[in-house]
């Protein structure tokens, strides 16, 4: 009798702990939103909430399915949900709350979600309907991992609920329990991309930013290299890691294209992409330097750190490191002698400084936290080596700065940290190009025009007086006017701004109120002075011809 017994206990703890089966083929209740930290949320009642969504077109009666919250389960109450419907599920307390959102249930047991991690999943007599494993980097927001915000599924109809399929609420709120989701996107088709990579002989190892097991027809992926090396005959996944073999031996100092297509995630199939790859060179201190700092930022802007390739050859910045910050985890080439702005927002970046090169910006999800007063900038390599440093303080601005918000601290030479305000010529900064305070080794100042001549007609050739200068040294102010013959001024193109070492005005032919002036022969005055006492004047003499002026 008591081996019937145990043997009955045995089945019972067999039939519990069965594996459940795959997904359901067209998954019907999902789960849509997690509230995991509700700690200062915005507006919304203080509580965590689950948020499931009717996917189907059919009323669904709730009270078959099973919520799983890691070991913890429970089965749901009578509740039918009406197709392309919400319903929040939360703790008793907090259901009369919640109720003003739309569709509530109390659940009798309230699990806790960990702020962390934590895996979600709804069952259906053993059925897998969905299934949620969360982490908090899926916010892909440092603030809002904090607490306060949800987390949102961004396709409804994909039923792959990794990362790439979620993200954290853009709703002023906090959230959106009981509606559309702020990040709502039915079209929605990841981006793939590669973290990390190997090259033996023929053959390259690939991960990408997502666990190859979702992967789900690895036979039919295409993937090809430039350089005559062509099409691999054999693609398969070793050590969870994707393993191609190509035809022939691959140079590993070569900067190659390699084209990966026929990719599908969860039989989502993901369009055609290429990257570049090669082998990275040992990377050494001074390889790349931090060449500018813009910590103090314009009213609404963002901070940035540029970065500059004093090598010799491209460098891959994938897994690189500000601080204890990763610049980015995708495959980003520095080109030698190339310059990159990194900074959380490119394109308001691009807005306060127009002369930036926008396809040197790269954008991360976070930067260190640079004060206004002072602070170290370090950059670290993908191998934890420290490649630069550099101390930055508000002292080292301009005394001629009346106010330096906005205005980058730029390196005037590669073998020194030493730093220097940003010429408000260049508006101030300039992310990803050459510096205006550089060392230019020349004997003295230095003024030039393009041209003795322009003519401001629209016809596409010399249209505007382009004016160089080059100074010995920086902190110069300059002021730069247009007279006419008889003395008269006609425009100011720079009053008392900071000059940097180097730069260019350019006067398009008009007066101060914007009217084209008369043909002729006019000045371009100049005068320059720092904080030693020096200063210098300028007179340049050039003829305006064929100007759209009436007579």
């Amino acid at each position: 009798m008591r081996t019937l017994i145990k043997l009955y206990s045995f089945l019972l703890i067999l039939a519990f702990n069965q594996p459940v089966q795959a997904f359901a083929q067209n998954p019907t209740i999902i789960i849509n939103e997690l509230m995991i930290n509700p700690n200062n949320v915005a507006s919304l009642p203080p509580f965590e909430y689950i948020e499931l969504y009717n996917n189907s077109s059919q009323v669904i009666d709730l009270k078959n399915i099973v919520i799983h919250v890691n070991s913890n389960q429970q089965q749901l109450p009578t509740y039918k949900l009406a197709p392309r419907q919400y319903v929040i599920l939360c703790q008793e307390t907090a259901a009369t709350q919640f109720s003003r959102y739309g569709n509530a249930i109390a659940l009798a047991r309230w699990s806790a979600l960990n702020n962390s991690t934590a895996s979600i999943k709804l069952t259906q007599e053993d059925v897998l309907l969905d299934e949620v494993t969360y982490r908090d980097s899926w916010y892909n927001n440092s603030s809002k991992r904090n607490g306060g915000w949800s987390l949102e599924r961004i396709n409804p109809n994909w039923n792959c609920n990794i990362n790439l399929n979620w993200s954290a609420t853009n709703s002023l709120s906090g959230g959106t329990p009981g509606k559309n989701n702020t990040i709502l996107d039915q079209k929605f088709i990841p981006k793939l991309h590669i973290i990390n990579y190997a090259i033996y002989q023929n053959i390259v190892e690939l991960e990408f930013n997502i666990a190859s097991n979702y992967l789900s027809n690895i036979d039919a992926i295409k993937v090809s290299l430039d350089g005559e090396i062509g099409v691999a005959p054999n693609v398969e996944i070793k050590n969870d890691k994707i393993q191609i073999s190509f035809p022939a031996t691959i140079d590993p100092q070569m900067l190659y294209t390699i084209k990966i297509s026929g990719l599908k995630i969860c039989d989502l199939e993901i369009p055609s992409f290429e990257t570049k790859l090669f082998k990275q060179n040992t990377i050494a201190k001074g390889d790349i330097i931090i060449n500018e700092v813009l910590f103090n930022p314009k009213e609404g802007g963002v901070d940035f750190v540029e970065l500059y390739n004093n090598s010799s050859y491209p460098i891959n910045l994938q897994n690189f490191r500000l601080g204890n910050r990763i610049i980015t985890n995708q495959f980003y080439v520095l080109e030698a002698d190339g310059y990159v702005a990194i900074t959380t927002d490119k394109s308001t970046v691009y807005q306060h400084y127009p002369n930036a090169i926008f396809d040197n910006l790269l954008e991360t999800s976070e930067l260190p936290p640079y004060t206004n007063q002072q602070g170290n900038v370090t950059l670290y390599s993908d191998q934890n080596t420290l490649i630069d440093s550099i101390y930055y303080n508000s002292s080292m601005h301009s005394a001629h700065l009346i106010d330096a918000k906005g205005v980058s601290l730029e390196r005037i030479t590669i073998d020194k940290n030493t730093l220097q305000s940003a010429s408000t010529l260049h508006e101030g900064a300039t992310p990803g190009y050459r510096n205006s305070v550089v060392d230019i080794d020349i004997p003295q100042n230095k003024r030039t025009l393009t041209s003795k001549t322009f003519s401001p007609n629209g016809d596409g050739f010399e249209d505007e007086l382009e004016i160089n200068y080059a100074l010995i040294k920086p902190n110069y102010i300059i002021t730069r006017e247009i007279y006419n013959d008889k003395g008269q001024l006609i425009r100011k193109l720079a009053h008392q701004n900071l000059a940097g070492t180097h730069g260019k005005l350019i006067w398009d032919g008009k007066n101060d109120s914007g009217i084209a002036c008369a043909k002729g022969h006019y000045i371009c005055f100049a005068q320059i002075f720092n904080l030693e006492g020096k200063k210098q004047k300028f007179k340049q003499p050039f003829v305006l011809i064929n100007s759209l002026a009436r007579h």
